[in-house]
């Protein structure tokens, strides 16, 4: 009862405002695309409707994405741009918000997140400084993309347990379903620069092609979107502190369910040019099914947390692509 409420309470704020008639059933607006083989990034520039979703029923399993809620006032008095303090005060949060989210589900992992603030971003980095917030990205993502491919999501998941699991344990629970999922957090009320998610049901594997993240320490990979016609958009306009878009970023599972949100922020034509710039922090999260070990990953630690840990790098070494398929 308290999530309807919360949730309805949202669902009126959207319409404060003098762009709320404008915006009761979406917008139209920009997305950067790559080019029509996938070897440039942000080169194909389409306009698409972006359906407002506030009021219907997304879900999870058939859309793969969600609005929820996260209790953000219980982070109070916690510095959330400091990544120990962001882990102590929100991770326990967002492993609340998927257990409700996936009620059978076996186990959470929080293993990273990414806070995003392109005016805190841009004073740091003033005068070709180096940013001085660890986790801290230059600004919201307007490329279309998805974070996992079907091969990055296994090998992710293997690498954060490899540390903390044995070699027959791990492979026992990646037998099973799990699925990578990101709980997005707006720090302030979100005026600018909203994310939107494609519809599962709207995707097909030519719409991406592989794209490597080659760090010092591993190998990343992630999906670069292609323009497609077929792709339904949509997003919450003027989200508030205390809801959370959830959304899979990769599911294991070949069942018909969603396995992925391809997504991407976008320049809201509605937004007052005034706006301030978005505060938002995306939790990374692991959620495991089937039967586990209640001990499974008992020692884990978010690797970025650790001291000197190279994944507080945000920036590639260089990057590499692919070309379209007819497989994820």
């Amino acid at each position: 009862e308290r999530l309807a409420a919360t949730l309805l309470r949202a669902w009126h704020g959207a319409w404060r405002g003098g762009t709320a008639a404008a915006r009761a059933s979406g917008v139209f607006a920009d997305f950067a695309y790559a080019s029509e083989d996938g070897q440039t990034p942000d080169t194909s520039i389409r306009r698409c409707f972006v359906a407002n979703a506030r009021g219907e029923a997304k879900s999870l399993e058939r859309d793969g994405f969600t609005l929820s809620a996260l209790p953000l006032h219980e982070a109070q008095g916690y510095d959330l741009y400091d990544p120990l303090a962001a882990s102590k005060a929100l991770y326990p949060l967002a492993e609340g918000v998927l257990r409700r989210e996936f009620p059978g589900c076996a186990k959470v992992v929080v293993f990273d997140h990414i806070a995003r603030n392109a005016d805190r971003y841009a004073k740091e980095t003033q005068g070709g400084k180096s940013v001085a917030t660890p986790m801290l990205s230059s600004g919201p993502a307007f490329s279309v993309h998805g974070d996992y491919t079907v091969r990055s999501g296994f090998t992710r998941a293997r690498s954060l347990l490899e540390p903390h699991e044995s070699e027959e344990r791990i492979s026992s629970a990646l037998e099973k379903r799990f699925a990578f999922v990101n709980v997005w957090v707006p720090l302030t009320p979100v005026r600018r620069d909203p994310l939107a998610m494609i519809e599962w049901g709207s995707q097909r594997p030519r719409d991406v092609v592989n794209l490597q993240f080659i760090y010092t320490h591993r190998v990343g990979e992630i999906y670069r979107v292609l323009p497609s016609d077929q792709h339904r958009w949509a997003y919450y306009p003027d989200m508030e502190p205390g809801e959370c878009l959830v959304f899979k970023v990769f599911d294991s599972a070949e069942d018909g369910r969603a396995r992925f949100s391809l997504h991407a922020a976008f320049r809201d034509p509605t937004s007052h040019p005034d706006a301030p710039a978005r505060e938002s922090i995306e939790l990374r999260c692991i959620v495991f099914f089937g039967d586990l070990p209640s001990d499974f990953a008992a020692s884990f630690v978010a690797p970025h947390l650790l001291p000197g840990s190279p994944d507080q790098d945000l920036n590639p070494e260089r990057v590499a692509s692919s070309f379209p398929n007819d497989e994820w």
